[in-house]
């Protein structure tokens, strides 16, 4: 770890002629790194993983705390080979799909697949089999590694590294350039069902580049990943990071709040990448006695809030925080607070360069001022974005001619909030959509999977905040079709299940008898429901998923809700 960087980060961050100077140091190294990296020819981020094989071929790259195993950067580069080899016997497609949980195997098949120049689709190995299905259809794969998906010929990742049969090229490696996608992550984007957005080959290098100076990442290092690999803050913060630092990843295929500091001590864990509910969820759990971290020093992510930021680092005594701002498809460099100054997701100087490629606009796209809240608008400064695998999708991301003629603007779907000093702030999410445990929910595809589930008139789904929930939480506000009885809702849950990931369900499903109140274009007013909030379910006829079960919402347990004594929660069956 570079101690030197986060004690001149710490000794200099309140100044801001000081935290300035240092803002464009980091600039400047950055850009040395990418003047290097272009001089070098660089086209696949691979490439990066290849220098680092080449340099220190028996250090170690992976260990997973499921298996116990271990893996040298030469046994992740020799299983990837294998890979790209069984592609080139046996696929012409330009996509193929990864469906597997954190592990050497994942990382294998994602470097194998990039080796051949082929376009790897992530999938989240949680989803149920029908959602699987949808989004692979949706994202036109038709191969797969690792787990089945119905319909997709499937390619076991160990049964590839290991064959023994005899693999004759058939197909050519197809070349790429730094523009080129990588890897396809699923997001919710602002408005309508997931789609498949693209991630470059330049973004997987800009984010190990930057994050790996932000947190003063070395080979000494250990980052603990327990963020799914199929997400970019598990890849492409974390995992890229530890790449170009030449560091090693502990890979945990599912985070565990037991297991979290037994883990972190025994692999003597210095880095850790988070989504700012990890931390409630530690904190809940270590209320008084002893600090339980040994190792840990740095900490990188999202959603940290300022009273969840101060009350981590001085329980576990965490030295440096990294929190950033950014999105799977935004055509940018996310935004990032590595100065240590807890409740900001970001910070460009006030008389920066960059300011002219960021504003905060209103509804009318007009920029508000200081510590207004404004939606994040960001310059695609080539003239030409591509954000999703459906380039159709990609224009009602985009505000043309906004200052000038010519001009083009990718819009976030996020409200942020700016200081004088040039820091900035997450507000809100705008559009159809909430975010719920660090995963953002389109709201149609919860509409959808409700509207397949069972007999509804009208189904309007809409996020509401909570005490002692970080983000929002889901309510399904219902209207049967004909008679509605409770018994109805083991049926219901049952079935959103089998479409439904868990962070996505309705814990909330309210019943009303009347139409929903519509806008006099015959828009729902989903804003004026979520406005209403724990107060406007208890008005109605509503039920809570506790622990698996939904529960009719009387006076005890709004009471219970309101004080954030009960929480809302999903206790897997079997």
């Amino acid at each position: 770890m570079n101690h030197t960087r986060i004690e001149t980060i710490r000794t200099n961050n309140h100044r801001p002629e000081a935290r300035q100077k240092l803002y464009e140091e980091m600039e400047a190294e950055e850009a040395e790194i990418w003047q290097t990296i272009e001089t070098e020819g660089i086209t696949n981020w691979v490439e990066i993983f290849q220098k680092r094989v080449n340099e220190s071929p028996e250090a170690i790259v992976v260990k997973e705390v499921e298996s116990g195993q271990s893996y040298t950067y030469r046994e992740l580069d020799e299983a990837s080979d294998s890979v790209c080899d069984f592609i080139l016997a046996h696929s012409s497609a330009d996509r193929i799909g990864i469906n597997y949980p954190n592990s050497f195997l994942f990382l294998s098949a994602l470097i194998g697949v990039n080796k051949a120049g082929r376009l790897a689709v992530l999938f989240n190995h949680r989803e149920p089999s029908a959602r699987l299905i949808e989004l692979a259809k949706r994202s036109g794969v038709k191969e797969v590694f690792g787990h089945a998906i119905e319909g997709r010929e499937h390619w076991d990742i160990a049964t590839a590294i290991k064959t023994d049969e005899t693999l004759e090229k058939r197909f050519d490696v197809h070349p790429t350039t730094l523009e080129d996608p990588a890897f396809v992550i699923f997001t919710s984007g602002t408005s309508g069902p997931s789609k498949p957005a693209l991630f470059s080959h330049r973004r997987m290098i800009g984010a190990g580049v930057a994050w790996s100076l932000r947190t003063a990442m070395d080979e000494n290092d250990c980052c603990y990943i327990a963020l799914p690999l199929f997400h970019g803050n598990g890849l492409a913060v974390a995992f890229s990071s530890v790449i170009f630092a030449k560091a090693h990843a502990v890979l945990r295929q599912k985070f565990s709040v037991s297991a979290f500091w037994e883990d972190v001590n025994r692999y003597g864990a210095t880095h850790m990448v988070y989504i700012g509910e990890l931390w409630r969820y530690l904190l809940n759990r270590d209320e008084g006695g002893a600090n339980p971290n040994h190792s840990l020093k740095v900490i990188f992510g999202n959603g940290l809030t300022k009273p969840l930021w101060e009350k981590v680092t001085a329980r576990y005594g965490i030295e440096h925080v990294v929190e950033h701002f950014g999105a799977t498809e935004m055509p940018a460099g996310a935004l990032t607070n590595w100065f240590d100054i807890p409740g900001f997701c970001g910070y460009i100087p006030p008389q920066d360069e960059r300011n002219k490629m960021m504003v905060l606009v209103d509804e009318e796209f007009r920029v508000v001022p200081d510590e207004v809240p404004g939606e994040a608008l960001f310059k695609v400064e080539s003239g030409h974005y591509r954000g999703y695998l459906d380039p159709s999708l990609d224009e009602e991301k985009l505000v043309r001619n906004l200052f000038e003629e010519g001009d083009l603007w990718w819009r976030s779907g996020d409200l942020l909030k700016r200081n004088s000093e040039g820091f900035y702030t997450f507000v809100d999410r705008l559009g159809d959509t909430y975010r719920y445990k660090g995963e953002n929910v389109a709201c149609s595809d919860v509409e959808e999977a409700i509207r397949q589930s069972g007999d509804f008139e009208e189904v309007v789904v809409y996020g509401m905040e909570l005490p002692g929930i970080d983000g929002k939480i889901g309510v399904a506000s219902l209207v049967p079709a004909q008679g509605w009885s409770f018994d109805e809702l083991p049926t219901l849950l049952r079935r959103l299940r089998e479409r439904l990931a868990d962070h996505a369900l309705p814990y909330f499903i309210r019943i009303s008898h009347e139409k929903h109140p519509t806008t006099s274009t015959l828009k729902i007013q989903k804003s004026k429901l979520a406005k209403e909030g724990l107060e406007g379910c208890y008005a109605h006829e509503s039920y809570v998923l506790i622990e698996g079960v939904y529960r009719p919402m009387d006076e005890a347990l709004y009471e219970a809700l309101k004080n954030g004594t009960v929480v809302p929660s999903l206790k897997r069956i079997g």
